[in-house]
């Protein structure tokens, strides 16, 4: 019995349809698509801005804390030169000579504000004031050789920073002035922070001494110590200083790159409204296991039992169910996926059916329609030996259908493999027979065992007297070549006695039954056999 894949031009206003108008729609799920490709674009230009303007700002923070170093390792260090020219001083007397010396090196020396000694702690003498007797407060001094201060006495509101260097119970001070300093903070940007740490203290770069710990620099921070003296410069940015950046420096990029993203979403969007090419929509459905079998029961004439199964290819697409084979097969066939796809078939067919072979009547017949693609296929013949293996000797019989919807072309190749599956047991109908061109051709060349009379000579029966002569003329042609008939397309008790009468042997239509999923057909051939069985 011949196994079909599909059966074309049975509805010949569906033939012109696209198989484009097959893929589901999915709206939602296609603008959150192009949503997502509008946005990654984006995202990605900000996160590698962000990283650029982030590593821009380090290196940033990194040059200024070490230009920040070096300029005020050069002003403590001319402090500590001053203090050491006038060591030699240290608890003598303040006199004016003295006073002389102290204001000589203020004169000379950069950055130094003023000059001071000092004996057990006190000041004693400076280069301002001359005499003088204050607590130096030793314990404020970090390491006992620096300390900041917002101010003193003679400038309340400039800071000073105090460089020591002490020898036995006497010392020297030299004073920064904090616009000195001041200077040496200057190399920070609007985008980042930079402090002078002396130990609990610390000067902003706006000159401003705070008694408190640095504020938190989350973004690009950087701090070194003087490798000379107690002090720490820390520079950073504070939080939202990268967008601060990019909106001044990288605003025009930012506008370009949203404006590409979502470019991008639109194309998606028109992209993803188009449909797949109808290779990948096959080859996508044929991985996705969407192809399954559908059985129509071929009856024996002769007593009304079901004696094979022509099995129909249906598409279960999701979310628009079944897909008539006339809107796939031929496109399957133009791209050679009806090869692979009439394999995954035989395989689902042959593993429904083994499990219940034995419930089946002996040499129960189960076929599959050809193409000429499938004749050009050398591994035609190595599925079909897989395909009868799977089951015990006997209990069924693989029959092929030719169709011609293209048109097989007899040549060596294809003479040798219909006589080796003819050597296997294999057997050959002709579909449609009698309105197809290549019919005779067919029935000429090639070994055939069965033909199937095409549902358009059934329907007339009864209708024209044409009919009925060319159905007699078909009887006799198939008597005489000894090959049965399968007579398709029966929906009427008179059109079955007719058949019947002519002594057609197989009967095939929707009076029998109509396509069913495999798994229901095993369950209505065991009712039908038990009801036999048990009248």
């Amino acid at each position: 019995m011949p196994f079909r894949l599909a059966k074309l031009l049975r509805r010949p206003d569906a033939a012109d349809l696209p198989l484009a108008t097959l893929q589901p729609k999915h709206p939602g799920k296609r603008l959150l698509v192009s949503l997502l490709v509008a946005m990654a674009l984006p995202a990605i230009g900000v996160a590698v801005a962000s990283l650029q303007a982030r590593w821009q700002l380090q290196q940033r923070a990194d040059k200024v804390v070490a230009q920040s170093i070096g300029l005020l390792d050069q002003m403590l260090g001319n402090a500590d030169t001053s203090n050491n020219a006038v060591m030699q001083l240290a608890g003598g007397p303040c006199n004016d000579d003295t006073r002389q010396l102290l204001q000589r090196q203020v004169a000379t020396v950069p950055f130094v504000r003023s000059v001071n000694l000092v004996e057990h702690d006190r000041l004693y003498c400076t280069s301002l004031l001359g005499s003088t007797d204050q607590a130096i407060g030793l314990e404020a001094y970090v390491d006992g050789r620096l300390r900041l201060r917002p101010g003193n006495a003679t400038t309340p509101e400039v800071p000073i920073l105090v460089v020591r260097q002490a020898r036995d119970q006497r010392g020297a001070l030299s004073v920064i002035d904090g616009r000195y300093l001041h200077r040496a903070l200057q190399f920070a940007s609007d985008y980042s922070e930079l402090y002078l740490v002396v130990g609990p203290l610390y000067m902003d770069k706006f000159g401003q001494v705070h008694k408190a710990p640095v504020p938190p620099l989350p973004q690009a921070r950087s701090s070194i110590a003087s490798a000379h003296f107690p002090y720490t410069v820390v520079a950073g940015s504070p939080e939202g200083s990268i967008v601060r950046y990019l909106m001044d420096y990288d605003l025009a990029l930012l506008v370009l790159i949203g404006s590409l993203g979502l470019l991008s979403g639109v194309i998606c969007y028109r992209l993803l409204g188009r449909p797949a090419s109808p290779r990948t929509q096959l080859q996508g459905a044929l991985n996705a296991k969407q192809f399954e079998p559908f059985v129509q029961p071929i009856v024996n004439a002769t007593d009304g039992r079901w004696s094979g199964v022509e099995v129909l290819m249906r598409w279960r697409l999701p979310g628009e169910g079944l897909i008539r084979p006339d809107l796939f097969i031929p496109m399957a066939e133009q791209t050679g996926l009806i090869l692979p796809m009439t394999r995954d078939l035989m395989r689902q067919v042959a593993e429904a059916l083994v499990p219940h072979a034995t419930e089946l009547p002996p040499h129960f017949h189960v076929g599959f329609n050809i193409s000429a693609a499938h004749c050009n296929d050398p591994r035609l013949l190595d599925d079909c030996r897989d395909f009868l293996a799977r089951f015990p000797p006997g209990s069924i019989e693989l029959w092929l259908e030719l169709t011609e919807r293209q048109l097989i072309e007899p040549t060596e190749q294809t003479d040798l493999l219909f006589m080796q599956l003819d050597s296997i047991g294999v057997k050959v109908a002709i579909d449609d027979f009698g309105i197809g061109h290549a019919s005779l051709n067919y029935l000429q060349r090639f070994k055939v065992d069965a033909l199937k009379i095409d549902q358009s000579f059934i329907k007339r029966i009864g209708a024209d007297t044409l009919s009925a002569h060319l159905l007699d003329t078909l009887v006799e042609l198939a008597t005489k070549l000894e090959i049965d008939l399968i007579a398709e397309g029966v929906e009427t008790a008179a059109q079955r006695d007719y058949l019947r009468a002519l002594h057609v042997r197989y009967l095939q239509g929707y009076f029998f039954g109509r396509p069913m999923p495999i798994g229901e057909f095993i369950h209505a051939h065991r009712h039908k056999r038990d009801t036999a069985d048990h009248p």
